[in-house]
């Protein structure tokens, strides 16, 4: 990282009286001018002396809000504490956002591009976190890569990106090693995350049942990010015993009426489990329509927005009246539950800040805040080549332990991918499974330690009082 300082080229007249004679003169100095970054935590820090994160997302949604407050948390966190110490020089670090546009169900991958020139050539960022969308973020990813700023991605799952850096396109990796997948696990992981799950489940229901559970529909969103976690469901569900008996692709601008539509397709398709892959709005209208029609279903899956505990409210839910969102399962990053030794304090510390619970985003945001520290602290350089060599000392064989409030062991195979335990077991990446129930709490359900110990569950699956359908 160059330690170079903006500053404002000042015009001073000098007037020196010396003897005999009357001198006058222009002098040229530089004034530093004040920083663009915010530094959470403390005041006054001069431009030379920040770490400078640009955050990119779309700022107005609750993915990009999400990468912006777990960024700020850890920059508060890590600042208070004395800050990063180089060669006897403290520095701290320093935020900057740029609004990538990207949730907008209308894209324009414009904005992407210039957000992302903006926040390198304009606001000056030498490591960029976030990434979301991946319609947007391949576009934009290339600005980066341009500029060879180390990208840690926290909101992507599509296998694509880390595809570039060690894949079919191994020749690119020149290119592309700048990139790092923080959170989540890849789509393909949360795929296999989701048949483990489903096979725990099938035996579990069958027995508490008295039936046999063999027959799932999938509904998801018509975006590149679901077609990989669905080829997995389509290849893998039918070799646990399941049948597919809908795989329903939506479009992102989808109305309540459109999912009154799905729902009546799925109950007559007699689904037993219905595996939402969704990212946006549409669990919203999902969950009000599975309350009004009550299909007799189990839902299980993705639904991002059901992540924080404001989707209650959102649902309807209410102290004393039960909100829509009711026995949705879905994955979620942490909860409070020690999923590593720092989950708790974490989500504690978030909550207390913000007044809320933290989405995905704001748990990579965190944990990638948090390596840019680490791995500045551990190298004593700033530069992006050498943050890249010691992100790639963490491996399978020899992880990073103790410094992640979301997997317990943190390490990259050669693709800077996050390795999850799908690939290396636990407590390497593992998404959680939490239950929203009747008394507005999620609780996170047994994964019959097919993903995670059941040490850390903190309640039963509780089944809807509408029952599931009999096998055919």
């Amino acid at each position: 990282m160059e330690r170079s300082t903006k500053r404002i080229l000042a015009i001073v007249l000098v007037i020196a009286i010396a003897g005999a004679g009357i001198g006058i003169g222009l002098w040229f100095v530089f004034a530093p001018q004040e920083s663009v970054f915010e530094t959470p935590g403390v005041s006054g820090v001069s431009d030379d002396r920040i770490i400078k994160i640009g955050l990119l997302g779309g700022i107005t949604e609750i993915q990009g809000k999400g990468n912006y407050e777990g960024a700020w948390l850890a920059a508060r966190n890590i600042n208070q504490a004395g800050g990063v110490e180089v060669n006897g020089t403290i520095y701290y670090i320093g935020l900057v956002t740029e609004d990538t546009d990207e949730s907008n169900p209308v894209l324009d991958v414009t904005k992407g591009n210039s957000a992302a020139e903006k926040i390198i050539e304009v606001d000056g960022a030498e490591y960029i976190i976030g990434g979301f969308r991946t319609e947007a973020l391949k576009a934009y990813i290339e600005v980066v890569m341009d500029a060879k700023k180390l990208f840690l991605g926290t909101g992507a799952s599509t296998d694509y990106f880390c595809g570039n850096v060690y894949g079919e396109a191994y020749s690119s990796y020149t290119r592309y090693k700048y990139w790092f997948r923080v959170m989540p696990i890849n789509s393909s992981a949360l795929g296999g995350s989701q048949i483990r799950e489903m096979a725990y489940l099938k035996s579990y229901l069958t027995a508490v049942l008295g039936k046999n559970v063999t027959e799932v529909a999938i509904l998801r969103e018509g975006l590149d990010w679901t077609i990989p976690m669905d080829n997995a469901l389509q290849t893998y569900l039918p070799l646990y015993g399941y049948n597919i008996v809908a795989d329903i692709d939506y479009p992102i601008t989808a109305t309540a009426t459109d999912f009154a539509t799905y729902w009546n397709q799925i109950q007559a398709a007699g689904a037993q489990i219905v595996v939402p892959v969704i990212s946006a709005q549409g669990g919203l209208y999902m969950m009000s329509q599975y309350k009004a029609l009550t299909p007799q279903c189990l839902i299980v899956g993705i639904d991002v927005q059901s992540q924080l505990d404001t989707f209650w409210e959102d649902t309807g839910g209410t102290d004393v009246i039960v909100g829509d969102c009711a026995y949705e399962v879905i994955m979620q990053s942490v909860y409070n539950t020690s999923k590593t030794a720092l989950t708790v304090a974490f989500w504690n510390d978030f909550f207390a800040t913000f007044d809320h619970e933290p989405l995905y985003t704001a748990v990579g945001a965190y944990d990638a805040v948090t390596l840019i520290a680490d791995g500045i602290n551990a190298t004593g350089r700033f530069k992006a080549e050498t943050l890249i060599g010691w992100l790639e000392s963490f491996t399978k064989a020899s992880p990073l332990t103790g410094t992640s409030v979301s997997t317990g062991s943190v390490a990259w195979n050669p693709s800077h991918d996050i390795v999850s335990s799908i690939e290396a077991g636990w407590p390497f990446g593992s998404t959680l499974y939490c239950q929203w129930q009747t008394d507005g709490t999620k609780h996170v359900i047994s994964s019959g330690n097919l993903l995670y110990p059941d040490s850390i569950v903190t309640g039963p699956l509780a089944i809807p009082p509408w029952g599931i359908n009999d096998p055919p």
